[in-house]
């Protein structure tokens, strides 16, 4: 009985002592395990901590990024198309008149319907300006753009192709006319095309553009290696890329254009309203990534000054440079004489007045067109 009083009260404490020092060791020894096994973030980044938040279980190293972007924006490796048998083609973008007013529908009062009609013309049926290859021309529509216009530029011979809005919710702009531009992003998932050139809708032709699936810069390049160029939170980098346009110019410009003259206030800054793409789902998935970093590219020009960003020259994905006969933004009539191929201008309000005649010129010799064979079909 003795011998019990006297070992109870101590040798408890001493069992739970030793089950408390264990308990101590294998804590440490686990702790010691994980800072030494575990590697530590290159760099502290805010972006990065929201988008492992917003994109929850997708790691920024591994495949599941791109299969949460495929989850989230709808994406498909492939989208058909009637009747696109062709390697190259053309397209652009086209969104609902936010100007129009209930049950206005008219060809008269969307201005950029009648200059995408102007295009769909010009790329298809006008002897001076048609692709000889019969290379398609898609039109890449927003959801209120009406079944009337989606009709009429079927008959007029464009492919018209609706695809779901990339909206990141911070992009934001005060050009209600820009509002949808993001969706500019989709024609990348038509991977059925080897090479796309886009123009933006209010674009007139002077002839063919089809030589220029041709140009050197269309060419599909490696991506650079460049460390300090490539952040964690973005999605990887396809293994090849095509990106080729022209730089923004000066309103007041030589044709053609050199640095010497001063004609770009800044070279390396591509205008997103012409230029040549590879269709490519892991380029489309980088794209959706840089959406999901708010304030990683200035969303005053929203796709823009994200292919800028995507494609700065400083960066492991450059764009490069078409041969300036290409395309002129704020054309002049030098530009028209000297025979440059496509004038990004507004065919009702040029900026250089004197081509509003070669300009709408086009408009009504178009609605020419397509009333007289709109009426022998009728007869």
């Amino acid at each position: 009985m003795s011998s019990y009083r006297s070992s109870s009260p101590f040798s408890g404490r001493r069992s739970s002592r030793a089950y408390i020092c264990l308990y101590v060791a294998v804590t440490v020894v686990l702790f010691f395990a994980i800072f030494v096994y575990t590697p530590l973030p290159n760099r502290l980044d805010g972006h990065r901590d929201a988008i492992v938040e917003q994109l929850k279980d997708a790691t920024l190293d591994n495949i599941p990024v791109e299969v949460t972007l495929k989850s989230n924006y709808g994406l498909k490796d492939s989208v058909s198309l009637e009747g696109t048998k062709s390697k190259y083609a053309y397209a652009t973008f086209l969104a609902g008149d936010s100007e129009a007013t209930a049950g206005d529908d008219t060809i008269n009062h969307d201005k950029y319907f009648v200059a995408t009609r102007i295009l769909a013309y010009q790329l298809l049926h006008a002897r001076e300006t048609r692709t000889n290859s019969d290379y398609p021309f898609v039109v890449l529509v927003t959801p209120d753009v009406s079944k009337a216009k989606r009709d009429r530029l079927r008959r007029d011979g464009a492919i018209v192709w609706e695809a779901p809005a990339l909206d990141a919710g911070w992009i934001k702009t005060d050009v209600s006319t820009w509002q949808n531009v993001m969706s500019k992003l989709r024609l990348w998932q038509l991977t059925q095309f080897e090479r796309i050139c886009f123009l933006d809708g209010d674009t007139i032709l002077t002839k063919s553009l089809d030589d220029i699936f041709d140009d050197p810069a269309v060419t599909a390049r490696g991506i650079d290696d460049r460390p300090e160029a490539t952040l964690a939170d973005e999605a990887r980098l396809p293994s090849e890329y095509v990106f080729a346009g022209v730089p923004e110019g000066e309103v007041s410009h030589h044709y053609p254009p050199t640095e010497d003259h001063h004609d770009w206030p800044n070279i390396n800054y591509l205008n997103a309203g012409f230029f040549v793409l590879q269709p490519s789902m892991p380029l489309l998935e980088y794209y959706i990534s840089l959406t999901t970093l708010p304030d990683r590219f200035n969303p005053h020009l929203p796709e823009q000054n994200l292919l800028n960003y995507a494609h700065r020259r400083t960066g492991n994905m450059a764009w490069r440079q078409l041969d300036t006969k290409w395309n002129m933004h704020y054309p002049t009539v030098e530009d028209l004489a000297g025979g440059v191929a496509s004038l990004h201008e507004k065919w009702w309000a040029p900026v250089n007045a004197d081509l509003a005649p070669f300009l709408q010129a086009w408009r009504w010799r178009m609605e020419g067109y397509w009333e007289a064979r709109d009426t022998l079909a009728a007869r």
